[in-house]
């Protein structure tokens, strides 16, 4: 019996040391068991937070993409200007042009620009804002307003309010800097060859047919070396406008007109002429002494009269007021006989940008600083070269002097 009870009193402990150990094994995989979970649950965070990394960059990229593709650009230009015509009292003003915009890219093939500008009078040959009125505020205006789809390298089509899409040569004046048509545009380029057709509406009425015009152009533009040459011709065809009267500020600006009623089909004065102009420009540059050589010459002649129907403009440049510290002079001179020309698109410095015109324009510039340019031009012309006019208490005149002398502080941004 005490044998028995010997055994029993050593049995006991093993069991129960056995049943501790299985506890303790039973304990250990629980907490293996736990680790695993808490190791999967966190590798299930990593993943979800690296998938909100990605998220929130694909969504930061897209958020960015169009603050990359969204460019703003202006130019402020402060100008003195003096204009001394024969007859008439010389007048000095100070005179501002400001403009500010956008290019938007709306995607691979697509742009879009929009343009503010100041305005006087919402003439559409010049933003320019004389310094007058009690200092008033001054207003603006739309000056740009287009798409321009480019589906491949070689074309490009527009529409809206626009930049001239065509090729101006040189300084010449037959089509001024700041016409911004409005309507529809296609230009192909390729190689050394051009063309471009532009159809833009001058006049649009209700109970009438429209004033407008369609032109084209052709180009040839090889490099020569270092230099490079441009050959075209153009073609500009105006509807609407004979019997008309498509005039800004109810002037011709040179072209000839009538007041008989029989003759125009609306208000008087009205264009006696139609215009359907040809156009002949050539424009050769070449560095010489390291700064750009320039010749251009343009000629066009109105198919639709057979007296003063002819103009041309040819001129020379050297140097590029662009770097620091780098200048440019220029010499120009211009011919525009009275219905040459469209009147309400030639230059509207040049001769008070009327036709029946010609003189010579002197150019210089100079660049002190990055986007800082300084001009100075003078404009040496004459009006009624072959029409003359009456003026009041003077009589009848031609060859009627007009100097014009600009210096300008041009900044772009």
């Amino acid at each position: 019996m005490f044998a028995t009870a010997l055994l029993i009193s050593a049995t006991l402990p093993r069991v129960a040391i056995a049943a501790e150990i299985d506890e303790l094994r039973a304990a250990v995989a629980a907490l293996q068991k736990r680790l695993d979970q808490l190791e999967t649950r966190a590798g299930n965070t990593q993943a979800v937070n690296d998938s909100q990394k990605e998220q929130i960059a694909a969504v930061g990229s897209k958020a960015a993409a169009p603050v990359s593709n969204f460019n703003w650009k202006g130019d402020l230009r402060f100008r003195n200007e003096t204009v001394d015509q024969q007859y008439t009292p010389e007048r000095n003003r100070y005179r501002i042009r400001a403009r500010a915009g956008f290019v938007a890219k709306v995607n691979d093939t697509v742009r879009s620009e929009f343009v503010l500008a100041t305005t006087e009078g919402n003439d559409p040959r010049a933003s320019n804002q004389t310094f007058t009125g009690e200092n008033s505020r001054k207003p603006i205006e739309l000056e740009l307003a287009y798409a321009e789809w480019a589906p491949n390298a070689a074309w490009k089509l527009t529409a809206g309010k626009m930049r001239y899409p065509l090729i101006r040569p040189g300084q010449s004046g037959f089509v001024d800097v700041d016409i911004n048509p409005e309507g529809l545009a296609a230009t192909w380029s390729r190689g050394d060859f051009f063309a471009g057709a532009l159809y833009n509406l001058l006049e649009e009425r209700s109970t009438a047919a429209e004033s407008a015009l369609v032109a084209g152009q052709l180009a040839w533009r090889p490099r020569l070396g270092p230099g490079k040459l441009t050959v075209g011709t153009g073609y500009m065809s105006f509807s609407g406008v004979q019997g008309r009267n498509p005039f800004y500020n109810n002037s011709s600006n040179g072209n000839t007109t009538t007041t008989v009623a029989a003759d125009c089909r609306g208000a008087t004065p009205c264009l006696v002429n139609d215009y359907d102009l040809v156009e002949l420009f050539a424009e050769w540059s070449q560095p010489v002494g390291g700064r750009p050589l320039s010749f251009y010459a343009d000629y066009a002649n109105n198919a639709s009269v057979r007296d003063q129907d002819t103009a041309y403009s040819a001129g020379v440049a050297y140097g590029r007021a662009s770097d620091p510290r780098t200048w440019e002079v220029g010499f120009s001179y211009q011919r525009i006989e009275k219905d040459a020309l469209y009147a309400q698109f030639i230059e509207s410095e040049f001769a008070a940008g009327v036709t029946d015109s010609s003189g010579a324009v002197f150019r210089l510039a100079y660049a002190p600083a990055r986007n800082w340019v300084i001009n100075g031009t003078w404009f040496v012309n004459e009006t009624n070269v072959d029409v003359p006019t009456t003026l009041p208490g003077v009589g009848l005149v031609r060859d009627r002097d007009i100097r014009r002398l600009q210096f300008d502080l041009n900044y772009k941004y």
